[in-house]
């Protein structure tokens, strides 16, 4: 089977968790061997960002990215086949419908743009619309990373029929000891820290967190903040801003912080509170959305609205040790419950599905 997949967010200023998911699934597809995938992407005079670029060829259509999305969401043109050559499927990781004549298989990671449409530009959220009412029109299968997506897509008048729920994966494997030293030093942290991952943007919800923070006194643990500045004001405050992390060393730092904490108004899946559990945090996360679902029973669950709650149970997770220890075990279990090899089953099952393919 031959698929083209639409990678064109890995060019994005903030590609952000679409891109690392959509790059992570993209090669776990490929270890099993039995796709051949192709990437499509806009015009571009350079490859993607080295910790962006995809591992599959990725072939250019003649347009820069906003003609582009103006042109496959429009007038449904150009179509993939112009840069791949014939396909079976193509596959729209992104929150733009791309143009084929093979059946298309589209992701919906979430529709936050219906429930805070103000968290967004106006250009953005005519976008993510007209892809909402294409996928419902058109896509043969509409992929869900969570329940919560999958309950959105389907209140959004999506076929059940069509709607599938792969949830994501990551990588289990513990980050050495010499590592979290090495990324301690580098970044100078030789205290206790709280350690938010994401990228900048309203609905991460970081002024409660940052004023959950203040409301704990006199703690021996900072606050750090990692991740690319997106969109939205961020009060200011005591909090250590690192910016955009490589991948090693963000999972370096969860495996180091004492709390990683991820207060998100909603998300479509919640890979920071996966990919820190596989690190054995101690997470506190939002009882809200996908993020429960993620975490289950292996981290602290509150309320994200509620100040107070996020404060105590950050409380919690500094002083209490025994419970901190409990939380690190379980979640390093949870975590193993996602795999990425059963996120390219559920995909390829996808495509095959699409495709009318035998199974």
């Amino acid at each position: 089977m031959r698929v083209a997949v639409t990678l064109e967010q890995c060019w994005h200023r903030v590609p952000g968790g679409t891109a690392r998911a959509a790059l992570d699934t993209v090669a776990a597809v490929a270890q099993r061997g039995d796709v051949h995938q192709v990437g499509v992407s806009a015009r571009h005079r350079r490859p993607a960002p080295e910790e962006w670029r995809p591992t599959i060829p990725v072939r250019s259509l003649p347009l820069s990215r906003s003609l582009l999305y103006d042109s496959w969401q429009r007038v449904r043109r150009p179509r993939v086949e112009r840069a791949t050559g014939p396909v079976d499927v193509v596959h729209a990781t992104g929150l733009v419908a791309s143009a084929s004549r093979a059946p298309w298989v589209a992701t919906v990671h979430d529709l936050h743009f219906l429930h805070e449409p103000g968290h967004f530009t106006s250009r953005g959220v005519a976008v993510f619309q007209r892809f909402l009412a294409l996928a419902r029109d058109e896509a043969a299968i509409v992929l869900c990373p969570s329940d919560a997506t999958w309950t959105d897509c389907l209140d959004a008048g999506i076929d059940e029929a069509r709607l599938r729920v792969v949830p994501w994966g990551t990588d289990t494997t513990p980050v050495a000891a010499s590592e979290v030293a090495r990324v301690r030093a580098q970044y100078g942290l030789e205290r206790p820290f709280v350690f938010f991952a994401g990228t900048v943007e309203p609905r991460k919800n970081l002024p409660r967190l940052l004023e959950a923070y203040g409301r704990l006194g006199d703690v021996e643990a900072e606050l750090v903040l990692a991740g690319p500045a997106g969109w939205g004001d961020l009060p200011d405050s005591d909090a250590r801003r690192l910016g955009f992390l490589p991948r090693t060393d963000l999972d370096a730092l969860y495996r180091a912080a004492a709390v990683v904490c991820y207060p998100s108004l909603r998300e479509g899946f919640g890979l920071p509170v996966l990919e820190a559990m596989a690190q054995g945090a101690v997470v506190v996360t939002s009882g809200t959305t996908s993020t429960a679902e993620v975490a289950g029973d292996a981290a602290l669950l509150v309320d994200p609205l509620d100040v107070d709650a996020i404060a105590g149970a950050l409380a919690r997770a500094l002083d209490d040790q025994e419970l901190a220890a409990g939380l690190r075990t379980a979640a390093v279990a949870r975590a193993a419950e996602f795999t990425w090899a059963r996120t390219a089953e559920g995909v390829v099952s996808a495509y095959r599905d699409a495709a009318g393919a035998p199974r």
